[in-house]
C-alpha cells in the first residue's frame, strides 16, 4: 500500500476534521506515494522510536503525539527535533500523527470500554456531537479505593494518584485520557462522581474535591498507552501484507 492509502485508512477511523484547532495532525514527514510494507505504531516519536524504526527497516511510523507541534524555522542536527526529522527523511520513513482527532474518535471510547462504562456520553463536545472524554455508568457501585484498583488493572498500572475520599461509593464516572484538568467542570456538570485522567496538578486536584468530585490521576502515559494496541489491531484488521510492529514502551515517569 502507498503511504497516502494508510493515511486515508487512519482518517476513516479518526477524521482530521475532529482535531482541535491548535493541534497538528496528519502526515508530518514523507511522500504520499512511498510504498509501505512495515509500520511501527508508537505513542511518541522519540529517539528510541526513531532508532527502532531505522533498525527494523520500517517504512512508516504511526504515532499519537505529534512529531512537529510548534513552528519549525530550521531543520538541522543542532537540536533534538531536527536530528529526528533528518534521520527519518534520510531513511525514507513516513510519519503520520493522529492526536486530538483520535482522542475524539477512538481513544475516548476505547478507554470507556476498558473500564466497562455503559450509557456513555461525550464529556466535552468538539464537533458534530463527538468530542473529548466520556461519561458513563459502571456495572456496579465501587468505593473509590476499589475503583483505583480497577483503573490500575484495566490500564496495566502499578499506581495512581487520588484526590478525594477513598470511601465514597461511586458509579457515574468520567474519563479523559491524557491531560484532563481542564475538563473538571464538564465532569461536574454531567454528574460524574469521579474523573479519571492524567497530568492533574495539585491545586486543580484539591479544588476539584471542593467541587464535589473525586480525581484519579492515572498519568498521561497511563491513560494513553492503549493507543498502541488499539491502532495496531485496527491496522492488522484492515490491511493485507503489511507487517505491524508495536513500540515496546514503559512509562517515562519513574517513581523512586
Amino acid at each position: 500500500m502507498k503511504a497516502k492509502e494508510i493515511a486515508e485508512l487512519l482518517e476513516k477511523q479518526s477524521p482530521v476534521s475532529y482535531a482541535l484547532n491548535w493541534d497538528n495532525v496528519g502526515m508530518h514527514i514523507g511522500r504520499d506515494n512511498n510504498i509501505v510494507k512495515k509500520i511501527l505504531v508508537t505513542l511518541d516519536i522519540d529517539d528510541k522510536a526513531v532508532e527502532y524504526a531505522v533498525s527494523c527497516d520500517v517504512d512508516m511510523i504511526v504515532a499519537h503525539h505529534p512529531l512537529i507541534f510548534k513552528g519549525v524555522k530550521k531543520i538541522n542536527e543542532n537540536d533534538i527535533l531536527g536530528r529526528r526529522i533528518l534521520t527519518l527523511v534520510e531513511n525514507r520513513v513516513n510519519c503520520y500523527c493522529m492526536h486530538t482527532n483520535y482522542d475524539c474518535m477512538g481513544m475516548a471510547d476505547a478507554a470507556a470500554d476498558r473500564l466497562g462504562l455503559s450509557d456513555t456520553e461525550v464529556l466535552s463536545e468538539v464537533i458534530d456531537g463527538e468530542g473529548i472524554g466520556r461519561v458513563g455508568t459502571l456495572e456496579r457501585s465501587y468505593n473509590v479505593r476499589e475503583l483505583c484498583e480497577h483503573v490500575k488493572e484495566c490500564f496495566g498500572l502499578d499506581r495512581v494518584i487520588l484526590y478525594g475520599n477513598e470511601d465514597d461509593n461511586v458509579s457515574r464516572i468520567a474519563i479523559c485520557p491524557g491531560s484532563g484538568k481542564d475538563e473538571i467542570q464538564n465532569a461536574v456538570m454531567k454528574g460524574a462522581e469521579v474523573l479519571i485522567t492524567g497530568d492533574m496538578s495539585y491545586h486543580y486536584g484539591i479544588d476539584a474535591v471542593a467541587e464535589g468530585i473525586n480525581i484519579i490521576d492515572a498519568g498521561h502515559y497511563g491513560t494513553e498507552h492503549i493507543f498502541i494496541e488499539e491502532i495496531s489491531n485496527y491496522l492488522k484488521n484492515n490491511t493485507d501484507g503489511i507487517e505491524i510492529l508495536c513500540m515496546d514502551i514503559i512509562n517515562p515517569q519513574k517513581f523512586i
